[in-house]
C-alpha cells in the first residue's frame, strides 16, 4: 500500500508534467494571438547555380545603416513561414526569407542538393541582389531547424559575406538520435490518389497547430508545405549528411543560440561549446508556433543582439 504522502507527491508530479505539456501546446507563456499581417511582404527572386531563388522580402526604406537581416526557413516550408517576424524586424533594415531550392517559389534542382550546394546558392542569390563587399555589404544570417545549417553552412563558408548569425531550433542530433532521425526522416513519402500524404501534412499543420494561430494562416502554411510533392525530404538529405560539429568549429562570426523551449532545446544547448564567439539567450516563454505567435519577443531578442557593439 502506497503511503499518501507518496500518492501525494506523485500527484503534484503528474500536475507539473501536465502543465508542462498544456504550455508547449499553447506556445508558453510570452505567445500571443497574431493579428493581421500588414502586407509588407513582397517577393523577389534572384538567380543562383540551382535556378532562381523565389524571397519573402521587407524593405520599409528605413534606417539603411542596418545590417539586413536573412533567415532561413525548416523544412518543407518557405520563406512565407517568417511573414510576422519579417514584418516586425523590417521596420529597421531589410528582413529577407529565401526559400530553399525545390521549396516554396524557388526553383526544383534535379536531385538533392548537400548543404555545401545549398550554402552556395544562397550566397549567389545574396550577392545578385547586390549583398556582399564589393556591394552593399555583409548581412545577418539566422536560420531554423532545417535553415538553422544553411546559415551556418554559408556563414562558415562566406564570412565575407556574414556578419553575424543567429541559430534557433538547431537539429544537432549525434550517435544515435542522428541515426533515429535518419531513419525517421528519409522514410518515402509519395504522392498517391488517396490522399495520405495530404491527411498527415493537415493533421501536422492545421489541426495540430498552436491554438492561437489562426486557421487562415495555418491554411496557407499547409499550401507552402506541398511544394515540394514527394521530394519533401530532399532537404533533409542535406542535413543528415552536414558535418555540423566541423562547420560550428569554422565560425568566426559572433553567434547567438536563441534557444526557445520547443523539441530542440538540448540540441541546440549542444551547439555552444563548438563556437569560438557564441553566446545562448534561453527563452522558456515561446515553445510552438514561435515565429507566429512570438514573433515581437523574437524581435526583441534579435536586435539586442544584431545591434549590440561586440
Amino acid at each position: 500500500m502506497r503511503s499518501p504522502k507518496f500518492v501525494l507527491s506523485l500527484f503534484v508530479l503528474m500536475q507539473i508534467a501536465w502543465s508542462a505539456a498544456a504550455e508547449e501546446r499553447t506556445g508558453g507563456v510570452l505567445a500571443a494571438a497574431p493579428g493581421p499581417l500588414q502586407g509588407l511582404v513582397r517577393g523577389e527572386y534572384a538567380d543562383s547555380q540551382t535556378g532562381q531563388i523565389h524571397l519573402q522580402v521587407v524593405r520599409t526604406g528605413a534606417e539603411k545603416s542596418k545590417t539586413p537581416f536573412v533567415i532561413f526557413h525548416p523544412n518543407p516550408y518557405s520563406g512565407l513561414y517568417f511573414s510576422y517576424l519579417l514584418e516586425d524586424l523590417g521596420r529597421d533594415r531589410d528582413a529577407l526569407a529565401p526559400d530553399t531550392p525545390g521549396y516554396g517559389n524557388s526553383t526544383k534542382p534535379s536531385a538533392p542538393l548537400s548543404m555545401k550546394s545549398l550554402g552556395e546558392a544562397m550566397a549567389t542569390a545574396l550577392e545578385n541582389l547586390g549583398y556582399g563587399e564589393n556591394g552593399k555589404g555583409k548581412v545577418d544570417v539566422s536560420g531554423y531547424h532545417t535553415g538553422a545549417y544553411i546559415a551556418t553552412e554559408l556563414a562558415a563558408a562566406r564570412p565575407d559575406l556574414v556578419r553575424r548569425v543567429v541559430l534557433i531550433g538547431v537539429p544537432f542530433w549525434q550517435g544515435e538520435e542522428l541515426e533515429n532521425q535518419r531513419v525517421e526522416l528519409m522514410k518515402p513519402k509519395p504522392v498517391d490518389e488517396a490522399g495520405k500524404v495530404l491527411e498527415d501534412k493537415w493533421r501536422f499543420a492545421v489541426t495540430g497547430r498552436n491554438p492561437l494561430i489562426p486557421l487562415d494562416r495555418a491554411y496557407d502554411l499547409f499550401i507552402e508545405s506541398l511544394q515540394s510533392g514527394s521530394d519533401v525530404g530532399w532537404a533533409y538529405t542535406a542535413v543528415l549528411g552536414f558535418d555540423a560539429a566541423k562547420s560550428f568549429r569554422a565560425l568566426t562570426q559572433p553567434v547567438l543560440l536563441l534557444n526557445t523551449h520547443g523539441g530542440l532545446r538540448e540540441e541546440t544547448r549542444a551547439v555552444l561549446p563548438y563556437l569560438e564567439n557564441g553566446r545562448i539567450v534561453e527563452e522558456p516563454g515561446l515553445t510552438h508556433g514561435i515565429f507566429d505567435v512570438g514573433a515581437p519577443v523574437l524581435g526583441k531578442h534579435l536586435r539586442a543582439f544584431l545591434d549590440a557593439d561586440l
